[in-house]
């Protein structure tokens, strides 16, 4: 069986540059994206590497390259995602016709005195040639941007500027010679911008929390991808919600596979052994936090209720969420879809966010965190839809959303925890 292999990169803090230079959403798209990987995709935790700030220096990144590298097999899906700045520097190799190589800029590269580690195009492409010589799935994504100008506050513009040293100032290039990528398969590459626009990072204003405005939407989609659902309409769904950001940034797609499932077929959440059952026992004991969820579903521009819960397969979804706990309660949603496949709603990797008494938490109506349903691709055609159930799990403390997609239900009950479901009924159309 094929397995699934991917590296997170996330930068904030460049020491080799001005406090202009610094990043705040880097990291957290990161974690975020190896987050949704887990829990949405069927990578194994153990599969996702990681690399934030200082973790992520040229050296790291080349060898977790390398380590990816050797560790794929025929079949395998490779991912490599990198939320930081880009910049250029001077060709090296003489195969730019504008004199210069794109890069993606480490922890540790800096400017002017300073050694340039940048990580340039072409190493990407040396490795990406090598991988695919094993297995033709290789999907990069960067949220980074390489040219334009310099973009008006709020935004925070995810590049620094290019190293135009002579190539006698800069390191001996680290590629042996130049490989045509595009005479064989090539990676699927999805990047932010185009090359004469800037990346920029959305302020909390807009996202909660400061995120880059690609990885923000990109991941949103990734999140919700239905079963059998391609790259290609992944990413328009992307450039759909980015296009409601007023950013002149137009995120670009290419390569092989465009037309093909994401990931060979999304597996969306802990699947078979009984996990939604399980799950559904612990929400059939009493409730000791008095937990409300009201459901609701997008028709016409409006939200309306819910009531009885009835979708149509791909319903916006929104769910309203509260309790009566004297104190602030974690919360997590799950779906126990219709083929006992669980899948975490809320929160993702960065969330684990307490609900105070009274307060009402919504997920669902926020840029980014749409909610959709789906019918399994495997379920029978004359089996037009059936009954799953939203579980609302609450505790005093943090849960482990790995044990919750597990079903290890067990262990969490020790602590204190109340779990409430809604069963609601989904049919194809």
């Amino acid at each position: 069986m094929s397995r699934r292999l991917a590296l997170a990169i996330g930068i904030d803090r460049y020491p080799g540059f001005g406090p202009e230079s610094q990043l705040a959403g880097a990291v957290r798209d990161a974690r975020t994206m190896a987050g949704v990987l887990v829990e949405r995709h069927g990578f194994a935790p153990a599969d996702v590497l990681v690399l934030t700030d200082e973790q992520a220096t040229r050296r790291a990144v080349l060898d977790a390259l390398a380590d990816l590298r050797l560790r794929a097999g025929g079949g395998d899906h490779v991912v490599v995602f990198f939320s930081g700045h880009g910049s250029q520097m001077t060709d090296r190799e003489g195969d730019e016709g504008d004199g210069l190589d794109e890069t993606l800029v480490p922890y540790d590269s800096g400017r002017d005195d300073a050694d340039n580690r940048d990580v340039t195009d072409d190493e990407i492409n040396e490795w990406a040639s090598r991988v695919l010589e094993v297995t033709p799935h290789v999907t990069l994504i960067f949220d980074c941007c390489h040219g334009g100008t310099l973009q008006r506050p709020p935004w925070r513009v995810k590049r620094v500027p290019p190293d135009l040293r002579p190539i006698a100032e800069l390191p001996p290039s680290p590629v042996p010679r130049r490989r045509d990528v595009e005479a064989g398969p090539r990676p699927l590459v999805a990047t932010a911008c185009r090359d004469h626009e800037v990346a920029v990072e959305l302020p909390p204003s807009i996202a909660g929390v400061a995120r880059g405005a690609f990885s923000f939407h990109f991941i949103a989609a990734l999140r919700q991808a239905s079963p059998g659902e391609t790259w290609r309409e992944l990413f328009e769904r992307t450039m759909r919600a980015l296009a409601a950001d007023p950013l002149d940034q137009h995120p670009q797609l290419s390569g092989d596979g465009l037309d093909e499932a994401v990931f060979g077929g999304a597996r969306r959440g802990a699947r078979g052994h009984g996990v939604g059952r399980r799950l559904l026992a612990v929400a059939g004991r009493p409730d000791a936090y008095g937990l409300t969820m009201k459901l609701f579903r997008r028709r016409r521009g409006a939200w309306r209720r819910a009531s009885p819960p009835s979708f149509v397969a791909g319903d916006r979804l929104r769910v309203d969420m509260s309790h009566g706990h004297a104190r602030a309660l974690f919360v997590y949603l799950l779906d126990v879809g219709l083929t006992d496949t669980v899948t975490l709603l809320f929160p993702d990797v960065d969330g684990h966010e307490a609900l105070d008494d009274g307060a009402i938490l919504t997920v669902g109506a926020r840029r980014g965190d749409a909610l959709e349903l789906f019918v399994p691709d495997d379920l029978p055609q004359e089996r037009g839809g059936g009954v799953g159930h939203l579980l609302l799990v609450a505790s005093e403390g943090r849960l482990s959303t790995a044990r919750l997609l597990s079903g290890s239900v067990e262990a969490l009950t020790d602590s204190d925890l109340s779990v409430i479901a809604i069963p609601y009924r989904l049919r194809r159309s």
